[in-house]
């Protein structure tokens, strides 16, 4: 641990801290926790909290050195401030994970309505849809039975035009040699 506090960065120092064995873990509910535990977890904490600082530029570099120059030595450490240390960044951790369900969950509401927005939205388009293919096809059968009809109109009206187009053409024909005929030549 020592050594570990001796390290320049405080990267190197959250790596070496997650190399140092936390100590045994309390097997029933009434053991305390052990100084060794609790020392490794406020070392974890306060590493990555630099580490994090560091990466944001939160801190300044004449604080940095401040910090890492008053290290020569081991530092006391008062249990009851640890453990009220430890305890702050439990509870940070319990009200940030709160936070995220709680947003989770407003998400995953949201997500429901807008989802059974859209579900409304296509079934009315599905409705629709029907309703227009159904439309369509109504109309094209009424199309092919207009259609039927309309060719049998058209062939009996061409015969029955085109014997009478041809009767007046020959009563023409008749009727204008007639009209020669029986009309005298102009002198």
């Amino acid at each position: 641990m020592l050594q570990a506090e001796k390290l320049t960065s405080s990267s190197e120092k959250a790596l070496a801290n997650q190399f140092l064995t936390p100590g045994r873990v309390p097997t029933m509910a009434r053991e305390r926790v052990p100084a060794t535990k609790t020392v490794h977890l406020q070392s974890r904490a306060r590493y990555t909290s630099e580490m994090r600082s560091e990466l944001l530029g939160m801190v300044e570099p004449e604080q940095d050195l401040r910090k890492r120059s008053g290290v020569a030595g081991p530092r006391p450490v008062d249990e009851k401030q640890s453990a009220a240390e430890l305890d702050l960044v439990l509870q940070r951790h319990q009200n940030l994970q709160e936070k995220l369900s709680e947003e989770m969950l407003d998400l995953a509401r949201s997500l429901k309505t807008n989802t059974l927005a859209a579900q409304s939205i296509i079934k009315k388009d599905n409705q629709t849809l029907s309703h227009s293919l159904k439309m369509a096809d109504q109309n094209l059968e009424k199309l092919k039975t207009e259609s039927e009809r309309l060719e049998q109109h058209a062939q009996k009206s061409v015969n029955w035009l085109l014997w009478a187009m041809l009767i007046i053409v020959c009563f023409i024909f008749i009727s204008m040699i007639l009209f020669i005929r029986i009309m005298p030549k102009l002198k």
